[in-house]
């Protein structure tokens, strides 16, 4: 009985901390972060933010923790839709993408927002919010020379 018990309380504690998923029929690709250090992108995608969520935790804060491979400060989660691709790679136009990322490297972009972002192999690299000036129709050709840090 304890031990069922300690198994139900796990699977609760273990759903509460999931990630919120997209439905079955959408195609949703899970991407890394990791910082540029100069490296050349492999990919550049034009996206709008769907949705930016501060990410959680764990128990007792353990996710926090900088001794963590993983560990992010201030770590967002975001889901977005792809607008534009500027060559084949991990993402492709017309899927939705999710990844963490410092909540200070979104500079102040919000659900909703234009973004480019570079990638190397399942990871993104950099991140920046468009100008003003750039459309969902002009976000292809903007990508090639947007600036991404």
């Amino acid at each position: 009985m304890a031990l069922q018990f300690v198994a139900a309380t796990a699977l609760i504690l273990f759903n509460l901390t999931r990630e919120e998923s997209y439905a079955m029929a959408d195609r949703l690709v899970q991407l890394g972060w990791e910082w540029r250090a100069e490296r050349a992108l492999e990919q550049r995608a034009g996206l709008r933010l769907i949705q930016i969520n501060k990410e959680g935790h764990g128990l007792f804060g353990i996710g926090r923790s900088p001794s963590l491979g993983g560990s992010l400060p201030d770590a967002q989660r975001v889901q977005a839709e792809v607008l534009a691709v500027d060559r084949p790679g991990q993402a492709s136009l017309g899927t939705k993408i999710g990844f963490r990322i410092p909540k200070l490297d979104l500079r102040g972009a919000n659900e909703g927002a234009l973004v480019v972002i570079g990638m190397i192999g399942e990871n993104v690299v950099c991140f920046a919010p468009a100008p003003a000036e750039v459309t969902e129709a002009s976000v292809a050709g903007w990508i090639a020379g947007a600036p991404c840090p």
